[in-house]
Protein backbone atom coordinates (compact mmCIF):
# COMPACT_ATOMS: atom_id res chain seq x y z
CA UNK A 1 0.00 0.00 0.00
CA UNK A 2 1.55 3.24 -1.14
CA UNK A 3 0.11 6.95 -0.64
CA UNK A 4 1.56 10.06 -1.24
CA UNK A 5 1.66 13.91 -0.45
CA UNK A 6 2.84 16.56 -1.91
CA UNK A 7 2.97 20.22 -1.11
CA UNK A 8 2.36 22.63 -1.59
CA UNK A 9 0.60 21.22 -4.66
CA UNK A 10 -2.15 19.66 -3.04
CA UNK A 11 -5.83 21.08 -1.32
CA UNK A 12 -6.30 21.70 1.94
CA UNK A 13 -8.62 19.21 2.49
CA UNK A 14 -6.56 16.67 1.15
CA UNK A 15 -4.12 17.42 3.73
CA UNK A 16 -5.97 16.28 6.32
CA UNK A 17 -6.92 12.93 4.86
CA UNK A 18 -3.22 12.30 3.85
CA UNK A 19 -1.23 12.43 7.43
CA UNK A 20 -1.63 9.91 10.45
CA UNK A 21 -2.53 10.76 13.79
CA UNK A 22 0.58 11.80 14.69
CA UNK A 23 2.02 13.07 11.70
CA UNK A 24 3.11 16.99 11.90
CA UNK A 25 1.17 19.66 10.48
CA UNK A 26 1.91 20.66 6.86
CA UNK A 27 1.03 24.09 6.25
CA UNK A 28 0.42 24.52 2.56
CA UNK A 29 2.32 27.27 1.36
CA UNK A 30 4.61 28.69 -1.25
CA UNK A 31 7.37 27.66 1.38
CA UNK A 32 6.81 23.96 2.60
CA UNK A 33 8.82 22.23 -0.35
CA UNK A 34 7.80 18.56 0.86
CA UNK A 35 7.09 15.84 -0.15
CA UNK A 36 5.54 13.01 2.30
CA UNK A 37 4.55 9.39 1.12
CA UNK A 38 2.78 6.55 3.15
CA UNK A 39 3.97 2.88 2.17
CA UNK A 40 3.68 -0.49 3.46
CA UNK A 41 5.37 -3.54 3.11
CA UNK A 42 5.99 -6.81 5.25
CA UNK A 43 8.73 -9.73 5.98
CA UNK A 44 7.64 -13.03 6.92
CA UNK A 45 9.62 -16.41 8.51
CA UNK A 46 9.05 -20.03 9.50
CA UNK A 47 8.33 -19.99 13.58
CA UNK A 48 10.66 -20.37 16.26
CA UNK A 49 7.60 -21.62 18.90
CA UNK A 50 4.75 -23.59 18.91
CA UNK A 51 2.46 -22.70 21.61
CA UNK A 52 0.14 -25.34 21.98
CA UNK A 53 -3.09 -25.02 24.17
CA UNK A 54 -3.89 -27.92 26.41
CA UNK A 55 -6.91 -29.02 28.61
CA UNK A 56 -8.86 -31.48 29.97
CA UNK A 57 -12.68 -31.56 31.34
CA UNK A 58 -13.51 -34.13 33.62
CA UNK A 59 -17.43 -34.80 35.55
CA UNK A 60 -18.20 -36.92 38.79
CA UNK A 61 -20.81 -37.65 41.00
CA UNK A 62 -19.12 -36.65 43.81
CA UNK A 63 -16.66 -33.87 44.75
CA UNK A 64 -14.00 -36.24 46.31
CA UNK A 65 -14.45 -38.75 43.41
CA UNK A 66 -14.26 -35.82 40.46
CA UNK A 67 -11.40 -34.33 41.89
CA UNK A 68 -9.87 -37.43 42.67
CA UNK A 69 -9.93 -38.18 38.53
CA UNK A 70 -9.16 -35.21 37.65
CA UNK A 71 -5.88 -34.91 39.70
CA UNK A 72 -4.99 -38.29 37.96
CA UNK A 73 -5.76 -36.68 35.06
CA UNK A 74 -3.65 -33.14 35.21
CA UNK A 75 -0.67 -34.72 36.79
CA UNK A 76 -0.52 -37.14 34.17
CA UNK A 77 -0.97 -34.80 31.42
CA UNK A 78 2.15 -33.43 32.75
CA UNK A 79 3.95 -35.81 33.17
CA UNK A 80 2.97 -36.82 29.04
CA UNK A 81 4.42 -33.45 28.58
CA UNK A 82 7.25 -33.60 29.55
CA UNK A 83 8.25 -37.40 28.77
CA UNK A 84 7.27 -36.31 24.85
CA UNK A 85 10.61 -33.65 24.90
CA UNK A 86 8.49 -30.94 26.56
CA UNK A 87 10.45 -28.54 29.00
CA UNK A 88 8.80 -28.03 32.43
CA UNK A 89 9.77 -24.29 32.46
CA UNK A 90 7.60 -23.93 28.99
CA UNK A 91 4.65 -25.47 30.69
CA UNK A 92 2.26 -22.79 32.58
CA UNK A 93 -0.77 -23.23 33.77
CA UNK A 94 -3.47 -21.01 32.76
CA UNK A 95 -7.03 -21.61 34.62
CA UNK A 96 -8.60 -24.36 36.57
CA UNK A 97 -11.71 -24.07 38.09
CA UNK A 98 -13.65 -26.80 40.53
CA UNK A 99 -17.86 -25.90 40.08
CA UNK A 100 -20.86 -28.20 41.06
CA UNK A 101 -22.55 -28.56 38.02
CA UNK A 102 -26.46 -26.46 37.17
CA UNK A 103 -29.34 -28.51 36.92
CA UNK A 104 -29.60 -28.30 33.84
CA UNK A 105 -25.81 -29.63 33.16
CA UNK A 106 -26.29 -32.42 35.95
CA UNK A 107 -29.19 -33.21 33.02
CA UNK A 108 -26.78 -33.13 29.91
CA UNK A 109 -24.12 -34.91 31.80
CA UNK A 110 -26.78 -37.98 32.60
CA UNK A 111 -26.07 -37.38 36.51
CA UNK A 112 -23.07 -35.72 36.87
CA UNK A 113 -23.21 -33.30 39.91
CA UNK A 114 -19.37 -31.67 39.86
CA UNK A 115 -17.06 -30.28 37.09
CA UNK A 116 -13.04 -30.11 36.96
CA UNK A 117 -11.45 -28.47 34.39
CA UNK A 118 -7.91 -27.21 33.88
CA UNK A 119 -5.56 -25.40 30.94
CA UNK A 120 -2.12 -25.03 30.29
CA UNK A 121 0.03 -23.55 27.71
CA UNK A 122 2.66 -25.30 26.53
CA UNK A 123 5.73 -24.26 24.33
CA UNK A 124 7.84 -26.33 21.74
CA UNK A 125 9.98 -26.22 18.81
CA UNK A 126 7.41 -26.46 15.92
CA UNK A 127 9.15 -29.56 14.74
CA UNK A 128 8.05 -31.06 18.03
CA UNK A 129 4.41 -30.00 18.30
CA UNK A 130 2.15 -33.19 16.99
CA UNK A 131 4.12 -35.40 18.80
CA UNK A 132 3.40 -33.72 22.39
CA UNK A 133 -0.09 -32.73 21.20
CA UNK A 134 -0.41 -36.27 20.75
CA UNK A 135 0.92 -37.31 24.02
CA UNK A 136 -1.72 -34.72 25.90
CA UNK A 137 -4.07 -35.94 23.89
CA UNK A 138 -3.86 -39.86 25.04
CA UNK A 139 -3.46 -38.80 28.37
CA UNK A 140 -6.58 -37.04 28.47
CA UNK A 141 -6.06 -33.97 27.46
CA UNK A 142 -9.78 -33.50 26.09
CA UNK A 143 -10.18 -30.15 25.16
CA UNK A 144 -6.59 -29.34 22.81
CA UNK A 145 -5.44 -28.13 20.25
CA UNK A 146 -5.31 -24.71 19.33
CA UNK A 147 -1.67 -23.90 18.66
CA UNK A 148 -0.47 -20.17 18.45
CA UNK A 149 3.10 -19.91 15.88
CA UNK A 150 5.40 -17.26 16.88
CA UNK A 151 9.15 -15.98 16.92
CA UNK A 152 10.95 -16.22 20.15
CA UNK A 153 12.25 -12.26 19.29
CA UNK A 154 9.97 -10.66 16.71
CA UNK A 155 12.59 -7.59 16.89
CA UNK A 156 14.80 -8.88 13.77
CA UNK A 157 11.20 -9.78 11.58
CA UNK A 158 9.71 -6.43 12.89
CA UNK A 159 12.92 -4.53 11.26
CA UNK A 160 13.20 -5.66 7.85
CA UNK A 161 9.45 -5.21 7.71
CA UNK A 162 9.94 -1.51 8.45
CA UNK A 163 13.09 -1.35 5.89
CA UNK A 164 11.74 -2.77 3.16
CA UNK A 165 8.51 -0.36 3.59
CA UNK A 166 10.89 2.59 3.86
CA UNK A 167 12.93 1.56 0.70
CA UNK A 168 9.40 1.31 -0.63
CA UNK A 169 8.73 4.84 0.19
CA UNK A 170 11.89 5.87 -1.18
CA UNK A 171 11.56 4.49 -4.51
CA UNK A 172 7.82 6.18 -4.61
CA UNK A 173 9.03 9.36 -3.59
CA UNK A 174 11.87 9.26 -5.85
CA UNK A 175 10.02 8.51 -8.94
CA UNK A 176 7.27 11.17 -7.53
CA UNK A 177 9.89 13.71 -7.16
CA UNK A 178 11.45 13.06 -10.93
CA UNK A 179 7.90 12.92 -12.39
CA UNK A 180 7.38 16.41 -11.03
CA UNK A 181 10.70 17.42 -11.82
CA UNK A 182 11.89 18.88 -8.79
CA UNK A 183 15.15 17.23 -6.79
CA UNK A 184 14.07 15.00 -3.91
CA UNK A 185 16.14 16.42 -0.55
CA UNK A 186 17.11 14.64 2.99
CA UNK A 187 14.19 13.38 4.92
CA UNK A 188 12.72 15.72 7.12
CA UNK A 189 10.43 13.82 9.40
CA UNK A 190 9.52 9.84 9.96
CA UNK A 191 7.03 7.80 11.64
CA UNK A 192 6.06 3.68 11.39
CA UNK A 193 3.59 1.48 12.50
CA UNK A 194 4.09 -2.53 13.00
CA UNK A 195 1.59 -5.86 13.41
CA UNK A 196 2.65 -9.13 13.70
CA UNK A 197 0.17 -12.21 11.76
CA UNK A 198 0.43 -14.94 10.28
CA UNK A 199 -0.28 -15.96 6.56
CA UNK A 200 -2.95 -17.81 5.66
CA UNK A 201 -3.59 -20.87 7.48
CA UNK A 202 -0.90 -23.72 6.17
CA UNK A 203 -1.95 -26.18 9.47
CA UNK A 204 -3.15 -29.63 8.50
CA UNK A 205 -4.93 -31.61 10.17
CA UNK A 206 -5.68 -35.52 9.26
CA UNK A 207 -8.54 -37.71 11.26
CA UNK A 208 -6.75 -39.98 14.25
CA UNK A 209 -7.19 -42.86 11.55
CA UNK A 210 -5.51 -46.28 13.11
CA UNK A 211 -2.24 -47.03 11.01
CA UNK A 212 -3.01 -49.88 8.75
CA UNK A 213 0.14 -51.25 10.07
CA UNK A 214 -0.85 -50.84 13.73
CA UNK A 215 -3.75 -50.49 16.08
CA UNK A 216 -1.65 -47.08 17.80
CA UNK A 217 -2.95 -44.02 16.62
CA UNK A 218 -0.88 -41.88 14.66
CA UNK A 219 -0.30 -37.94 15.59
CA UNK A 220 -2.42 -35.58 13.93
CA UNK A 221 -0.29 -34.32 10.74
CA UNK A 222 0.43 -30.88 11.82
CA UNK A 223 2.18 -28.02 9.59
CA UNK A 224 3.08 -24.91 11.25
CA UNK A 225 2.08 -21.29 9.83
CA UNK A 226 4.38 -18.94 8.55
CA UNK A 227 4.94 -15.63 11.14
CA UNK A 228 4.42 -11.95 9.38
CA UNK A 229 5.04 -8.84 10.39
CA UNK A 230 3.89 -5.85 8.38
CA UNK A 231 5.09 -2.57 8.82
CA UNK A 232 3.89 1.10 7.39
CA UNK A 233 6.03 4.25 7.52
CA UNK A 234 5.60 7.55 6.60
CA UNK A 235 8.36 9.91 5.29
CA UNK A 236 8.04 13.53 4.70
CA UNK A 237 11.08 14.54 2.30
CA UNK A 238 12.65 18.04 1.16
CA UNK A 239 12.43 18.62 -2.28
CA UNK A 240 14.81 20.98 -4.17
Amino acid sequence: MTSIFVAPLLLASSLLSAQTVNSPSLAITKDNRTLSVSASDHAEAEPEVAEIHIGFTAYGMTLPETYKAASATSNGIVKALVDAGAQKSEIQSQSQQVARLQDYEVKAQKGMKFRVQQSWTVSVAPKDAALVLDAAIQAGANQSGDINWRMKNSVALDTEAIRRATERARLMATELAKGMGVTLGKPLYATNTVSNGLIAPRMMMSAMARSANSDQVAPLSIEAQRVQSEATVQVIYAIE
